[in-house]
């Protein structure tokens, strides 16, 4: 169930009356024919609400009771004694006038209110047993996209891992899947504007209410994705982005995808959580390898060290984890690979190292013609061989 758009839907265009807690009062509803949800509408959120960080006993109990209603009306049930206090806090007076509230403002301003087990639901995010009980989203992609993959990252992202973020939204751009990440600084924010760059819908998690970007910085950024993707959380209006909001946010994007792909990341982290959640709700995980040197590649390089995340080394490796077709005709052999580069390339920015003077990457472009990002991949690729090293000032020298 959804409110849509007032420019698309006829909405908030009759009255009726109904009794909370024996209260009689008059509500404004959505009308769909000759049916109206007001009654539905206002309980869900109102019981979202309560159960914010038990979404699985609201989903439980609603399914339990054959709807909200049914619920609402058998609150005193003596099997739900253990709920009482929330169920009462969520039924009451107060809490149905806020959700009142919260279902006209979210019409107004064209949020769709998704509720679990109902059309339009992220259907892989229903399936765990954790999954929100509603969600708020503003946006055009349908969040059931097939191919929706998630790509995430540390807030301080080095160019390299930017510049990977271009290149794997590059290679997966022929297959059109969905984009999930944060909105956060370094690797989210630069996943959204590579997909964003490259025509794909990208939908950001945010770990707030949907009335504020986090960070604000991101603004401009997120008016573009509603356009082109949409802005998706299950707080409700004025919910600040607390610690604890943001592994919840963390679990929607693992849980939303196919798999998630980890482009930088230290040790610990945002990133590191949510691939261990991505791990528990049966996803695909790939890591982004980086030198051992570098402290935003220890964490996907341990992902892959301890087998957790398949090395995300070429073009092919997620589409062929996924059984993706891109098409009668295609060919890995024609798709661009990250690390696995032509031996003449290799062998011509090896002729332009040394053994004794070691050259930064600016130098190594100016010797080969490369750009930055293409010499970056090169020579990751030689150090990882073998053939390569680099000293603590990040420069390179041939490995005696």
């Amino acid at each position: 169930m959804c409110v849509e758009n007032a420019e698309t839907e006829k909405i908030w265009d009759c009255k009726v009356h109904f009794s909370f807690s024996g209260v009689v009062r008059g509500v404004q509803v959505l009308a769909l024919g000759e049916k109206t949800m007001a009654e539905e509408l206002v309980l869900r959120c109102a019981l979202a609400k309560g159960f914010l960080y038990n979404p699985a006993a609201a989903n439980a109990l609603v399914e339990r009771y054959e709807g909200v209603e049914n619920l609402y009306w058998n609150s005193r049930d003596k099997g739900l004694e253990p709920f009482k206090d929330v169920l009462d806090s969520s039924f009451s007076e107060s809490s149905l006038r806020w959700a009142e509230e919260e279902v006209a403002w979210c019409a107004r301003k064209g949020v769709k209110l998704l509720f679990h087990g109902e059309k339009g639901y992220p259907r892989l995010l229903g399936e765990c047993n954790d999954a929100p009980h509603m969600l708020y989203y503003k946006g055009n992609a349908g969040l059931n996209n097939p191919r929706c993959i998630s790509m995430v990252g540390t807030r301080l992202a080095s160019r390299y891992g930017k510049e990977c973020c271009s290149r794997i939204v590059e290679h997966l751009a022929e297959y059109s899947p969905l984009i999930v990440s944060g909105l956060a600084y370094g690797i989210d924010i630069a996943v959204h504007k590579a997909a964003l760059s490259a025509g794909l819908e990208t939908v950001a998690v945010l770990p707030n209410g949907i009335d504020s970007i986090y960070p604000s910085g991101h603004r401009d950024i997120a008016a573009q994705m509603v356009h082109q993707g949409g802005i998706l959380t299950e707080f409700p209006r004025g919910e600040a982005p607390r610690r604890l909001n943001f592994i919840k946010r963390n679990r929607i994007i693992a849980a939303m995808a196919r798999a998630v792909i980890v482009v930088e990341s230290r040790v610990k982290g945002g990133s590191m959580i949510t691939a261990e959640l991505a791990g528990g709700y049966g996803r695909e995980i790939f890591a982004v390898p980086g030198r051992m040197t570098d402290a935003n590649s220890f964490g996907c390089n341990y992902l892959i060290a301890k087998n957790v995340a398949a090395a995300y080394n070429c073009a092919s490796a997620v589409p062929s984890a996924l059984g993706w077709n891109a098409g009668e005709g295609s060919d890995v052999a024609l798709q661009p690979q990250l690390f696995s580069f032509e031996v003449e390339k290799k062998e011509k920015l090896l002729l332009s190292l040394k053994f004794d003077t070691p050259m930064d990457v600016e130098r190594v472009c100016a010797a080969t013609g490369f750009d930055w990002g293409e010499a970056s991949m090169l020579l990751l690729e030689l150090e990882l061989e073998g053939k390569v090293q680099v000293t603590d000032n990040m420069e390179y020298c041939l490995r005696k």
